[in-house]
């Protein structure tokens, strides 16, 4: 999966200028919600989606203006039950968007969409907050933004006010721990900014332990809901580029202390699919220890419990064993590799979206 701001420093990169739609506000049935982004280039083509139909249409259109006089615009769209029917709803809705300009030519407006994309793939998160209006009267001309590290220092900044970061800094932690991207108002210098407020996390990674049938099958879906990928296996002729080419890393090496060896994050996912169950059992007394965001084990329930019986016996207590999803995946009835590989997903997506 590329992430918009990928495809954001490619198209600045080469000198084009674009526009970028982003939902600030949504009501009712509306299909996309605060946050979800539309990048609209001078030639037509676009890339991401903002909830499709008349109201994608309309971004689409309103756009090339944005892109032909550098100036932004807010839509407001009143969404009817009709409007909605493609996307299975059945109210209304109301959708503001936030039509913004983005001229190739400011260099540093490059180097923030770059260092987003540094943060994606390495962290640590930052805050990244957008001016949509000053004392109502919406932006116009050159894109107003800053990249804000936790701490409240600018990464890269497009703000001429050094008072506006200094009041945003408070509403660091909470954009960050909520994890959401959502407006404020603040104040600063005796004007009042509206502004949109969206975090910008590290990618998660997956790590998966053992490299057979279902990893094999595994792995592109994993890349395709923007996770990192990490596969590891004891055998070189099962972990290896050619079998894994979606993989951001290989790992060959043994399993005994093989966790201690890698760079786990609290907000990572394990994934435990090795050629048996005394692997998995090295591999799962290991994770016990990390502080994962998801583990899972793969086997039937026999083998599960029989799994977590010898980690009792060595000491293990039987709460951290809650933590583990065991069988691994979704329950719905797979039972070819490609089916457990989708399962396996399905439960990686449902405990990313907090709904497990």
């Amino acid at each position: 999966m590329e992430f918009l701001e990928q495809s954001i420093v490619k198209t600045l990169g080469e000198g084009s200028d674009a526009a970028l739609a982003t939902v600030i506000s949504r009501a009712g049935s509306a299909p996309r919600g605060v946050g979800a982004k539309l990048l609209v280039k001078p030639d037509g083509a676009f890339i991401g989606s903002i909830g499709g139909g008349s109201l994608e249409a309309k971004v689409l259109q309103e756009g090339q203006a944005v892109i032909r006089t550098g100036q932004a615009m807010i839509l407001d769209f009143e969404l009817t039950a009709e409007d909605l029917a493609e996307d299975g709803a059945i109210c209304g809705g109301d959708v503001r968007v936030f039509i913004e300009p983005l001229p190739a030519d400011v260099p540093d407006l490059l180097n923030l969409y770059r260092a987003m994309v540094d943060i994606r793939k390495r962290g640590p998160a930052a805050l990244l907050a957008t001016v949509v209006s000053v004392n109502g009267e919406f932006s116009r001309g050159r894109t107003s933004k800053a990249l804000i590290d936790r701490e409240g220092k600018p990464i890269v900044s497009l703000l001429a006010e050094q008072d506006l970061i200094d009041a945003i800094r408070p509403e660091i932690d909470r954009t960050l721990r909520e994890d959401h991207s959502r407006t404020s108002t603040v104040h600063a210098k005796g004007d009042r900014f509206d502004l949109l407020l969206e975090p910008i996390p590290s990618e998660p990674t997956v790590f998966v332990f053992g490299c057979g049938h279902i990893s094999v099958c595994l792995a592109p879906l994993i890349k395709t809901v923007g996770f990192r990928l990490v596969v590891a296996d004891d055998r070189p002729d099962f972990a290896n580029r050619e079998r894994f080419p979606q993989a951001d890393d290989v790992v060959v090496d043994r399993f005994e202390g093989l966790l201690e060896r890698l760079a786990i994050a609290e907000h990572d996912y394990l994934v435990i699919v090795t050629r048996g169950h005394l692997h998995d059992l090295v591999v799962l007394e290991q994770a016990l220890r990390k502080k994962a965001a998801y583990i899972g084990m793969i086997g039937s329930r026999r083998k599960t419990r029989l799994v977590y019986e010898e980690l009792v016996k060595r000491g293990v207590p039987r709460t951290e064993l809650d933590r583990v999803h065991a069988p691994i995946g979704l329950e719905i009835g797979a039972e070819t590799p490609e089916e457990i590989a989708v399962s396996i997903l399905a439960e990686l997506i449902q405990v990313r979206a907090g709904t497990n």
